[in-house]
């Protein structure tokens, strides 16, 4: 084959997994037509696919077949790295196994958050997969602070959350530690990702997440891409100011939208009342079973998340907009809200046709996203998530905790 000729049949490949990637199980006739390919080179493409075990068939009936990306080879991990714990999950594409690890900071190595402890991490979890970490096809990381693309480095004014890897080039020290490729990301990014693949963003061109939890994340996709902007810092929703009286943030702004909505904030104005909570979760349960005062706080939050995405949309106008998070899973108390934010904001004349919708990952958002990652960049992709590679289909016994 010529270099001319392996050069196009390159091309035609990437277009036709992107295609598959973006928009899931599709005829043979319409990826032709999306992608501007003859029927002849889709239909050799899709047979390379096949033999590499990277695509199939998917019968609808006797007559018509979609084709569907599948991934039948390789173990990918994927971590997430918060300040209070490290969640990941080894991912076993042949025998369609998860085995997830979770650790506590009393857990780890010396009881720090560090590349080291991490690294002895994954060392851990490999083994409890029964894989070596030199036969991991690739390793992502997520990590709840924003990352520098420039240097690789957590942000400096979100560093103090995450002391151990204060000013450390977080894919090169990891790299450097575990002799493995290794992929890393800010983790809303990741949930980001995750929710455009799989989710609820799954082919829209422009689409963007929230996610409420504990902390504030969001992340934005133009173009089948994550934006990162300049230096990796686009995106950052939770730092937009919402109310310049309201209280100081850790980034050293006030009135942020992380100060109103996140966990702490909701529970800081239950403790004025006589319904104080200890969680997000548990203002959520007791507002389903009719707490007014909750319900309350969460239609609250709801109104605040709309100013911010309001004006947002208006700049970036994606598609959808998803919330996720434990946020997301009190929909019913925040749509209403927050629809009456974005129409106090002239959005709907602005930039109509924004659909707001809840995510649908949840809590596998993050580990999700950093396999997605890696799929991508392998060349392979799932058109469809099954079942096993979720955390709620996870059986029990493949679960393992350091405590």
């Amino acid at each position: 084959m010529t270099a001319s000729k392996r050069v196009l049949r390159n091309v035609s490949v990437g277009l036709v997994l992107d295609l598959l990637r973006n928009e899931g199980p599709t005829s043979q006739a319409s990826i032709a037509r999306k992608t501007g390919l003859s029927p002849a080179t889709v239909n050799n493409v899709i047979q390379l696919l096949r033999k590499e075990g990277v695509a199939d068939f998917e019968w609808i009936n006797g007559r018509e077949a979609l084709v569907t990306l599948i991934s039948t080879k390789g173990v990918m991990m994927s971590v997430m790295v918060s300040a209070d714990f490290i969640h990941g999950a080894v991912f076993s594409f042949e025998h369609q196994k998860r085995q997830d690890l979770l650790a506590y900071p009393d857990d780890l190595l010396d009881q720090q958050n560090t590349p080291e402890s991490l690294a002895a991490f994954i060392k851990q979890l490999a083994g409890l997969a029964n894989v070596s970490v030199a036969a991991l096809t690739g390793v992502s990381i997520s990590i709840q602070a924003p990352v520098d693309k420039k240097n690789g480095t957590i942000a400096i004014w979100s560093a103090g959350r995450l002391p151990g890897w204060k000013d450390i080039p977080i894919k090169e020290k990891l790299e450097s530690l575990l002799n493995v490729n290794v992929h890393v990301d800010n983790d809303a990014n990741l949930a980001t990702y995750a929710e455009w693949t799989w989710g609820a963003g799954r082919g829209v061109d422009c689409f963007l997440y929230l996610s409420c939890s504990r902390q504030i994340g969001s992340g934005l996709i133009i173009d089948g891409k994550v934006h990162n902007g300049s230096n990796g810092m686009a995106g950052e929703l939770g730092h937009l100011v919402i109310d310049k009286a309201g209280p100081v943030c850790f980034c050293g702004s006030r009135g942020c939208l992380t100060t109103l909505v996140s966990e702490r904030a909701i529970l800081r104005i239950l403790d004025d009342t006589e319904n104080a909570k200890s969680s997000l979760a548990e203002v959520i349960a007791s507002a389903n079973d009719g707490d007014a005062a909750c319900q309350r706080v969460l239609y609250e939050a709801g109104h605040n998340v709309g100013q911010a995405l309001a004006n947002t949309a208006k700049i970036v106008a994606p598609g959808i907009v998803a919330i996720g998070g434990e946020l997301g899973s009190a929909w019913q108390f925040i749509k209403d809200s927050l629809r009456v934010a974005t129409e106090e904001n002239n959005l709907d004349n602005v930039s109509p046709g924004i659909q707001f919708v809840p995510g649908i990952l949840k809590k596998d958002a993050v580990l999700l996203g950093g396999i997605a990652s890696l799929l991508s960049q392998s060349g392979q992709g799932i058109s469809d998530l099954p079942d096993w590679m979720t955390h709620d289909a996870a059986d029990c016994s493949t679960t393992e905790s350091l405590n």
